[in-house]
């Protein structure tokens, strides 16, 4: 398997969780490595996922001088952790805010590591 499908298996992986929305691979500078989104989505989550693709160098910064490896935010309906793959890239995850935040922050940390073997 190259590490293009890898890391989309990955990011699929955790799209099929109950509440997970949307999962994508973003550069520190905003660019989207590559993304998985549940089949229907909202013009909500669309505008979630536009804040993270603006903030992820701001998040970034944040997480680097804190020296933090996952941040969580919640945002209008969603819940958004971000977490750190390697020095240029966060795995982001998006679920609704009823989604189980301490399973889904152990499986946003094995992903990242997997992803990480893959770049």
């Amino acid at each position: 398997m190259n590490s293009k499908q890898g890391i989309l298996s990955e990011l699929h992986d955790l799209t099929h969780l109950d509440e997970v929305e949307a999962a994508m691979l973003f550069r520190i500078d905003g660019n989207v490595v590559d993304s998985s989104f549940k089949e229907e989505y909202s013009h909500k989550l669309l505008r979630t996922i536009q804040w993270c693709k603006a903030n992820v160098d701001k998040v970034s910064l944040e997480m680097k001088s804190g020296n933090l490896k996952k941040v969580t935010y919640e945002l209008n309906e969603f819940c958004v952790i971000f977490y750190v793959v390697n020095n240029i890239t966060l795995l982001t995850t998006i679920s609704s805010k009823n989604a189980n935040l301490s399973l889904l922050s152990i499986e946003s940390k094995r992903k990242a590591l997997l992803i990480s073997n893959y770049l």
